[in-house]
């Protein structure tokens, strides 16, 4: 497993170097069979990396390779879906991350915080209309859209073009949905939570197609997190919320991440700071899976996160932050800096 994963590192790394070195001509030169396989290898390799700084350096360094490729080869909706894949989770698991790491540290610093609040909504843009230009080449789904935009055709049409897509589209479905979903996500205002119904049918119907897309967490994250994030006036559940952060954990083989959701968007929301507590504690203190190692460190970064700040969430003083934080890298302090 540990040469395994080497080399698949070593496979994403070189193709960053080529692509920034090689002139454009070459790798257009490169047969579309040929790239499939290298970029399948390195995303493989990516999501088996531990080393978070690693991690963001080498998607960062590819996604515009990844892009590439996918407009070499347009007709191959493979490297589009690579595409949609590589911006949602740079923009969840770093911009955003960062995001919510300086709203706590430099919480009057609206220069620095409107800045990543754009970089993570333009990833998540970019990587809806990778997977949109995919999910659209169903002649079934499109003929039912009519030509129409997802957020724009009344919800009846909608329910009608979702039931034409089937298992083969449920990857695209699936990431147009947690693009456009960690977009509005980032900051929902009245226009935007119009479109959340919307959300909530393609995140049930990627439900139905396949729940174990991504490693086993995919459908289940998202859905508990439409349900999660929001208040129970404003349509929230935190038990369905609940249910579905169970079923990711299960069908991720004990990924962490569904735990670390459950602590911020159910046990902070329902002000039950026992289980907050527990919860993160137990993230904090696990062993990162080999088979899903990158996800499992983005979980412990945030838990450590939220830990460290649990007066933000409940009346109570702070507490030492656990020294198995100190092994995980964080760009920012855990807590807010005071400013002179």
């Amino acid at each position: 497993m540990t040469e395994t994963r080497s080399s698949l590192v070593t496979a994403f790394a070189f193709l960053a170097f080529t692509g920034a070195c090689i002139p454009s001509g070459m790798v257009r030169s490169a047969t579309r069979d040929g790239m499939r396989p290298i970029l399948e290898q390195g995303i493989e390799g990516f999501v088996l990396e531990p080393d978070l700084v690693l991690a963001e350096g080498a998607l960062g360094a590819n996604l515009k390779l990844i892009e590439a490729v996918a407009l070499t080869y347009p007709e191959d909706r493979a490297f589009r879906l690579m595409a949609a894949m590589a911006r949602a989770t740079f923009a969840f698991g770093f911009v955003k991350d960062e995001l919510n790491s300086v709203k706590i540290t430099y919480p009057g610093d609206r220069a620095r915080i409107d800045a990543l609040a754009a970089r993570a909504k333009q990833s998540y843009r970019l990587g809806r209309l990778h997977a949109e230009s995919v999910l659209y080449e169903n002649k079934d789904f499109s003929e039912a859209m009519g030509g129409r935009a997802l957020d724009v055709v009344d919800l009846e049409t909608f329910d009608r073009a979702l039931a034409t897509l089937t298992q083969e589209d449920a990857a695209a479905l699936f990431w147009v949905a947690f693009n456009w979903g960690g977009s509005l996500e980032i900051e929902l205002d009245v226009v935007e939570a119009t479109h959340l119904p919307r959300l909530e049918r393609m995140a049930a119907r990627v439900l139905e197609l396949d729940e174990a897309y991504f490693y086993g967490v995919g459908p289940h994250l998202l859905a508990g997190t439409l349900k999660g994030f929001r208040s129970p006036a404003l349509g929230g559940s935190p038990d369905a919320a609940t249910v579905h952060f169970e079923r990711a954990k299960i069908l991720g083989g004990g990924a962490l991440l569904p735990d670390v959701m459950t602590a911020a968007l159910v046990y902070a929301q329902t002000e039950n700071q026992e289980g907050f507590e527990r919860i993160l504690l137990e993230v904090i203190s696990a062993t990162i899976a080999a088979d899903h190692a990158l996800l499992d460190a983005m979980a412990k970064r945030q838990a450590c996160r939220l830990y460290a700040n649990l007066d933000l969430y409940f009346l109570d003083d702070a507490k030492p932050t656990p020294e198995a934080c100190n092994a995980v890298p964080q760009k920012h302090p855990l807590r807010e800096v005071e400013t002179p």
